[in-house]
């Protein structure tokens, strides 16, 4: 195994299988390990390399080589398998750890132990879902934290049509700055001051969650509800 191209993801509920399944579809070298024998036979079918192993022995991890994988993810549901888990990954030398915590207790935790990388994905989506209810909005909206979010959408208002970014001056004006620019296959990254939209463009911009509806309104009026 390539140490620089290797991935390795323990646990294969819904977040650790659905994890796995796009760094697969991505062309990543993937090992996935779970205890559950009817689960690392059905990954045998799909991955190249699926091991049946607990974890929390790290006898067995070793055993199996990850210690030679780039990127670890943790996606065990039980709080403290999972702890036990990121704790041997830290003693055999992995330093990029992807957690999934099941709440902000278990977060706070991980946190503790120097795992930088952690995500509550019930959260993470209920705060998604919200923001979008609040600001009426079908459009996909991440929430990065600190009063800020990542929105993504297509433009397809012509007042904003072939003028620059610039021109549009979205930083003065709604606290927003675009991120990246996604036209007709290609990207944009990062866009230049004379960068201009054109309709059907896929834009992605960093903005104050005060400011979202604004921003959304400016790019693609029939995402928004007026009311």
């Amino acid at each position: 195994m390539s140490q620089k191209k290797s991935y390795c993801v323990i646990g294969l509920g819904r977040f650790g299988y659905q994890v796995a399944t796009k760094l697969n579809e991505g062309g990543k070298e993937v090992i996935v390990i779970d205890k559950n024998e009817e689960k690392i036979e059905k990954a045998s079918k799909i991955f190249d390399i699926a091991f049946k192993a607990d974890a929390t022995d790290i006898n067995s991890l070793v055993e199996i080589g990850v210690q030679n994988t780039r990127t670890v993810i943790v996606g065990v549901t039980s709080i403290e398998e999972s702890i036990m888990v990121c704790a041997n990954l830290r003693e055999i030398g992995i330093k990029d750890i992807i957690a999934k915590a099941n709440n902000d207790i278990h977060k706070r935790v991980l946190k503790t132990m120097g795992i930088a990388r952690i995500v509550v994905p019930d959260i993470e989506i209920a705060n998604r879902i919200a923001i979008q209810a609040l600001y009426n909005i079908g459009i996909d909206i991440f929430s990065i934290g600190d009063g800020f979010s990542w929105v993504k959408g297509v433009v397809n208002n012509e007042a904003v049509i072939n003028k620059t970014l610039e021109k549009l001056d979205l930083r003065v004006k709604y606290d927003a700055t675009v991120i990246m620019v996604q036209r007709s296959g290609k990207t944009i990254f990062p866009p230049a001051k004379d960068t201009s939209l054109m309709i059907g463009d896929v834009v992605t911009i960093m903005c104050r969650n005060e400011k979202i509806k604004s921003v959304v309104k400016l790019l693609n009026v029939e995402d928004v509800d007026n009311d």
